[in-house]
């Protein structure tokens, strides 16, 4: 990762005073070299910042349903049978589903549709991102796929006629015994498999559909840079190859109307949302809400840790996410030239004939719609879009990460991260090692000022994630924790360590002609890297790095059932807040796979006022409204 990142800059001192005023530097200015500005610094974007998916969603449909030239989708994964905007209503369809509105946009105001969605023979059935493609391709209907009057409202008359007439509708399924409870979900699968198979036939208007999957040639040269590399933590999964042959393109950005009426009326989103039904939910969190999706195994015997008498839910458990909608402005050019490059890529369309189309009021391409250049407003925000990119080797979302932390060192606020991956190790170093720095140079010139250390303000680290999905992230999960001294939660990862280390560190072994010899026992490698990590305990992380660090995991609680209840609340988020004054978010996790390896978007923001309302309204969020942190002064944290 570039050191240049950092601009040089000359700070006048009032050696009388003591005091000096510098301008800190969020963004990645070497990234915004005139001239050959690869991720512009731009000024005149309007944001607005939306929690969970009934939020962000309701606008996304509501700006598809008025759009007028071209709707630009790039997606992890892509369900045409949810509803963006739900009714209370138990039963499928609740609202207008994603594939209906892409329809109506495409076939009756003949708007140009766009959709690229990542897909791999191997990750996408085991992810199950495209309902009716990955998965869910054996539907209930003789005769398999149809290409005449794709809707959620027919799919439902149809199998409805069959149960009615009690018709033969396949080898696996009789009209007479299809439960009618079954009838919804029977037809949304039909539905999603034969809205694909008329999207990829081009019988959906000006709809067109692209895949893409991971470049492995390009993720291994990104990997090869990375300080740690991947290993092989289970028997389970090798890492490594799971990286390398496995990347996914994780970026859901959506671009509506960019050139038309020269962007006038362009809105972009940056977002963490999937457009896959099970990341619908709302900001009430509620223990069970039938306008997610309905739950299975797990959720019928899911419980709070330890408390196996709590278990038992009938839908998903509550997901909280984020998404930034972009008005207007040049950061929705650096959307549509991403947008455009991989578009071509899906392909390997040589002639690069999106890319061509690519707009920038320095590189040569194409101009830009010429309100996007409009003079920036005072309540307008600076925004840089940043990117991994293994097709390019673009790492500067992690870039962004670093460079928040080593501004975030110099002062004494707070950094808040809440990330669905807490499992990047080299970035909880990076943390230290930054304020460590800080702590030196106090001590050096805390004499001649007259003070001593405990005077140095504190810097508070807040951390807020989910339990690990899978065993095989625990261990990056628990390292990174460990890393900041904050490990002692995951006990059933500390227990294993400890169970290893008590184990004898020799054992005898016969040999040739009877001969007993003594072997060291080789501890597994996970073990081994956690033991080498130096766990910091609250003193010295004080002492030592001028940190307070919480880390919380959430929960909601209701009384249900003639008791009080409690399930987690998952954190989908990917979102840093630092000091009321710097923001991101997008669709990269705080991991290796996000920072090196899956293609991610992050949008990176220096606006007070965007990142103060956020921060109050996520804490007022998360604490029941009983705390926002006020105006964000030292105190009050």
């Amino acid at each position: 990762m570039p050191e240049s990142s950092g601009r040089i800059e000359t700070t006048h001192i009032d050696e009388v005073g003591r005091t000096a005023t510098s301008s800190l530097q969020w963004l990645l200015e070497n990234r915004n070299l005139k001239g050959k500005a690869t991720h512009p610094i731009t000024h005149n974007n309007k944001l607005t910042l939306f929690i969970c998916g009934q939020e962000g969603f309701a606008d996304i449909a509501g700006e598809i349903a008025k759009a007028k030239h071209s709707i630009d989708l790039c997606c992890w994964g892509f369900d045409p049978g949810m509803e963006l905007v739900r009714g209370n209503s138990a039963t499928w369809p609740r609202g207008e589903t994603f594939g209906d509105l892409l329809i109506d946009a495409t076939t009756r105001r003949h708007v140009r549709v766009r959709l690229l969605v990542w897909y791999d023979r191997i990750g996408s059935p085991i992810a199950r991102t495209m309902p009716g493609h990955s998965h869910g391709t054996s539907p209930w209907k003789t005769g398999g796929q149809r290409f005449d009057d794709i809707s959620a409202k027919a799919s439902l008359a149809m199998l409805q006629e069959a149960v009615r007439k009690k018709l033969v509708l396949s080898s696996a399924f009789r009209g007479d015994i299809v439960r009618p409870e079954d009838i919804p979900m029977l037809a949304r699968e039909e539905y999603c498999h034969s809205w694909y198979a008329a999207a990829f036939h081009g019988l959906l208007g000006r709809l067109e559909i692209r895949l893409r999957h991971g470049d492995s040639a390009a993720i291994s040269k990104s990997i090869a840079t990375e300080i740690n590399q991947p290993h092989g933590l289970t028997m389970g999964e090798i890492e490594k190859p799971g990286m390398q042959y496995l990347g996914t393109h994780h970026q859901k950005p959506v671009l509506i109307d960019f050139d038309h009426e020269e962007g006038a009326k362009a809105v972009g989103y940056v977002m963490g949302l999937n457009s896959v039904t099970d990341y619908w939910d709302t900001t009430a969190h509620l223990l069970d809400d039938t306008r997610r999706e309905q739950g299975g195994v797990n959720e019928r015997r899911e419980c709070v840790q330890g408390m196996a008498a709590d278990g038992g839910f009938a839908t998903l458990k509550p997901y909280q996410d984020y998404a930034c909608r972009i008005d207007g402005g040049r950061a929705l050019i650096a959307l549509y030239n991403n947008f455009v490059k991989a578009w071509d890529r899906a392909i390997d369309d040589r002639t690069r004939s999106a890319s061509k189309s690519c707009v920038s009021w320095e590189l040569p391409c194409g101009s830009p719609p010429a309100r996007l250049l409009d003079k920036a407003e005072p309540s307008d925000s600076t925004v840089q879009i940043v990117l991994t990119q293994p097709e390019e080797q673009d790492k500067t979302i992690k870039e962004t990460y670093f460079r928040a932390v080593t501004q975030a060192s110099l002062a004494a606020g707070y950094l808040y991260v809440e990330n669905q991956y807490f499992q990047y190790e080299e970035w909880a170093r990076h943390l230290l090692a930054e304020r460590k720095k800080v702590v030196a140079a106090w001590k050096a010139g805390s004499v001649k000022a007259g003070k001593s250390l405990e005077d140095m303000p504190v810097m508070h680290v807040f951390i807020v994630i989910p339990v690990p999905e899978r065993a095989q992230m625990v261990p990056r999960t628990h390292d990174t924790l460990a890393t900041l001294g904050q490990q002692s939660g995951m006990t059933g990862q500390n227990t294993m360590i400890d169970d290893y280390n008590k184990q004898p560190k020799t054992r005898r072994v016969r040999g040739g002609f009877g001969i007993t010899n003594e072997v060291e026992v080789k501890l597994p490698y996970v073990v081994q890297h956690a033991n080498g990590i130096n766990k910091p305990g609250v003193m010295t992380l004080e002492s030592e790095f001028g940190l307070k660090v919480s880390v919380a995991m959430l929960n909601v609680s209701a009384f249900d059932k003639d008791r009080w209840r409690y399930r987690e609340i998952y954190i989908h988020s990917k979102l840093m807040l630092v000091d009321d004054a710097f923001m991101t978010l997008g669709s990269a996790n705080l991991n290796q796979r996000s920072m090196a390896v899956d293609s991610e978007i992050n949008i990176a923001a220096v606006d007070r006022r965007v990142a103060r309302d956020l921060r109050k309204r996520v804490w007022r969020m998360h604490s029941g409204g009983l705390v926002d942190g006020g105006a964000g002064r030292r105190r009050r944290l």
